[in-house]
């Protein structure tokens, strides 16, 4: 199932543009929650629900990796915990994915 995200932290901070590319992404409106919170602290209630609500198999949809955490740490550490649950990861602005099932990206080998 795909799960959305949406963050903004200020309230001149359009969430429209992130609906939207959750909503081109197939992702139901039922299963987007938001948060209009500052990305500082994971102590959000629409990232906690998801993170609640998503099982195994599951995929995040979020517009940007800087909507999920503030620091680089943070957003590494919860792309660790959700990998270890199963549950994979969809950037929409970057074209990484982070899912065990199926490796969307492949190096190319320096060996001949």
């Amino acid at each position: 199932m795909l799960l959305g995200y949406g963050r903004i932290s200020t309230e001149k901070q359009d969430l429209a543009r992130q609906l939207d590319a959750l909503a081109g992404a197939g992702v139901s409106p039922e299963h987007t929650y938001v948060d209009r919170k500052s990305g500082a602290t994971t102590d959000r209630e629409g990232l906690q629900q998801m993170l609640a609500y998503a099982r195994s198999g599951d995929v995040i949809v979020v517009h940007t990796l800087d909507r999920l955490g503030r620091s680089v740490r943070d957003t590494l550490n919860m792309l660790h915990d959700l990998g270890e649950r199963g549950i994979g990861l969809r950037n929409l602005a970057d074209p990484i994915r982070s899912t065990r099932a199926t490796p969307t990206t492949r190096w190319p080998s320096s060996r001949s």
